[in-house]
C-alpha cells in the first residue's frame, strides 16, 4: 500500500500517519514548502532530501506493531511526527 504525507510550512500533515503492520510499504512524501526538507526516521533507518514543490517515495519493509517516529532534519524544531503501524 501507500500512504502520502505532506510537508507544508514546517509541519507534516498529518503529524500522526497510521500504516498497515506486517507489509511492505511506500510513503510518498511531498514537499509543499519553498525550502527544502530531510525526511528522516533513525528507527526506519531512512534520509532522504526532497527539494522545495518536490515529492519522493520512501520503500519500507514490512513494520511490526508500534510507533516509529521521524522528522525534517532541516527543521528540528518544528516538524516531527510518527508512523503508527497497526
Amino acid at each position: 500500500p501507500q500512504t502520502k504525507l505532506l510537508y507544508e510550512q514546517g509541519l507534516s500533515v498529518p503529524k500522526q500517519l497510521p500504516v498497515p503492520a506486517n507489509q511492505p510499504l511506500r510513503i510518498k512524501v511531498v514537499n509543499a514548502a519553498s525550502e527544502p526538507i530531510e525526511f528522516e526516521s533513525f528507527e526506519l533507518n531512512r534520509e532522504r532530501v526532497v527539494p522545495p514543490g518536490g515529492e519522493i517515495t520512501v520503500y519500507l519493509p514490512s513494520l511490526s506493531a508500534g510507533t516509529y517516529s521521524f522528522f525534517d532534519d532541516f527543521n528540528r524544531s518544528a516538524t516531527h511526527g510518527t508512523l503508527v503501524a497497526k
